[in-house]
């Protein structure tokens, strides 16, 4: 169990620095849309999601496959890094280049291309951040991970804090952002020289074609995933406008900013399940410990989401009352997926991890496609209340679709009685905190209540207590 309590130690780490770097950032960011306003920045957000869509072209997948091969045969980083590391820098160099042709194509003028081509460079800069955790994860270095992942945010405030005393347009933002990237990945860099020791970049052909193929199952998963998470921006711009788009984009950051607590311990897990898919006993314990520990923060947070959805959007003085209510809207429909995404997000990444790509491609791509033909069908008629309902349907099927699949191939037990107790703990704690909405308490207090019953809760049902033995059937 030592090692258990070190990765969830580990995780813990990851969380409570990035609670006290991202807040902050997340304010920064409502305070630029609310300077800059809903139309501009709904350009922006459209096209940061088009560079972000085809982002896995700037990694090919080689980030999730350095991380498992590495996990179970960490002596041939010698052999995977170096190769790995020369294609990725190449990528950065092309990956902009065909954002801006995909740009043109779409009807872009020249100054949305050459905001899209700076943003192309930051999405892959960001993935050759992830390929140097993708190393610190494999080989276990947890406490070096958790702090590449908050250095860019950290650099980002500073910058921001820079432009807001200069002045802030879409332009200066999107400079702030492509130069913390960019600090961040030498910095990066300099932590893995002195951890993992220096290599250097190759492009030996007759290693890095192999390479290539190893890694297409990873990146199939990965487009698939960001299509899923981003095409709704873009649709809504090309298809309703910059102020549309700038108020679904003001709904959507604080869905992406809890997601992140999913993106940081995710691929954790990944790890982990790569390590030990040969000891089924272990990695089922894991996996069930996964269950909690990705449901209960998310739990919370869209409980508060759900009764108290205009507190996040304070920033914004210059929004109309209607744009408001259609932001917290937007929002309470939003964290229904999120909400499906804390349960079954981690089914995914246990999948990929234990070579289970092509299955998962195929559950995302029907996703995807459900979620593409909802937005072209409904978002004319209903605006962005059908977007963030086309994102609910599409991640209810997909979740599904983990469960059957797992299920089907007997791949591990489904912890249904966790599951369940989960759920119930969430009923409860809905019930609770709703409750304490008809008092004359202030809502930070109700919120405090309701965390403390949640967590009371999922303790006297045995969800916290991880030296239980594996009795569920």
């Amino acid at each position: 169990m030592d090692f258990i309590k070190k990765f969830i130690g580990n995780i813990g780490l990851i969380v409570v620095l990035n609670f006290l770097i991202k807040p902050v950032w997340i304010v920064l960011d409502n305070k630029v849309q609310d300077t800059i306003g809903h139309a501009d920045y709904g350009v922006f957000a459209a096209l940061f999601s088009l560079s972000f869509l085809f982002a896995t072209l700037s990694d090919f997948g080689i980030n999730q496959y350095v991380t498992k091969k590495l996990a179970g045969e960490p002596h041939k980083i010698e052999e995977v890094f170096p190769v790995a590391l020369g294609f990725k820098l190449l990528l950065l160099v092309l990956y902009p280049l065909f954002m801006t042709v995909v740009g043109y194509i779409m009807g872009y003028g020249m100054q949305e291309l050459y905001f899209l081509w700076l943003l192309s460079i930051f999405q892959a800069a960001v993935q050759l951040v992830m390929f140097f955790r993708a190393n610190f994860q494999a080989h276990q270095k947890f406490f070096i991970d958790s702090f590449a992942s908050i250095l860019d945010k950290f650099l980002l405030i500073i910058f921001l804090v820079i432009v807001f005393y200069i002045h802030v347009t879409v332009e200066s933002f999107i400079y702030a952002r492509v130069l913390s990237i960019v600090a961040t990945v030498v910095l990066v860099y300099v932590f893995y020289i002195a951890t993992c020791h220096w290599h250097g970049p190759s492009l030996k052909i007759e290693k890095l074609f192999p390479l290539i193929r190893h890694s297409l199952p990873f990146a199939m998963v990965t487009v698939l995933y960001s299509f899923n998470e981003r095409v709704d921006q873009v649709m809504i711009e090309r298809l309703l406008g910059g102020t549309e788009s700038g108020l679904y984009a003001g709904a959507y950051r604080w869905l992406d900013a809890v997601m992140m607590y999913l993106w940081i311990v995710l691929p954790m897990f990944f790890a982990r399940f790569a390590f030990l898919k040969s000891d089924p006993v272990a990695l089922y314990k894991t996996f069930k410990i996964g269950h909690v520990i990705a449901f209960l923060p998310m739990a919370m947070v869209c409980g508060f989401v759900f009764l108290y959805p205009e507190k996040l959007f304070f920033l914004f003085k210059h929004s109309s009352t209607q744009e408001i209510e259609i932001m917290c809207n937007v929002l309470r429909i939003l964290f229904i997926a999120s909400l499906m995404h804390g349960l079954f997000a981690i089914y995914s990444t246990l999948l990929t991890s234990t070579g289970y790509e092509k299955q998962t491609s195929i559950l995302i791509l029907v996703s995807v496609l459900i979620n593409i033909v909802l937005n072209f069908i409904l978002v004319p008629l209903y605006g962005i209340y059908a977007s963030a309902w086309a994102t609910v349907v599409s991640t209810v099927f997909l979740s599904a679709g983990y469960i059957v699949y797992i299920r089907r191939n007997n791949i591990v037990k489904i912890p249904v009685v966790t599951i369940l107790k989960l759920v119930l703990a969430f009923v409860l704690f809905m019930a609770v905190y709703y409750g304490l909405t008809f008092t004359s308490l202030p809502w930070y207090i109700n919120t405090g209540l309701a965390g403390v019953f949640l967590l009371a809760v999922t303790w006297l049902l045995g969800l916290l207590h991880f030296k239980e033995p594996l009795t569920e059937v």
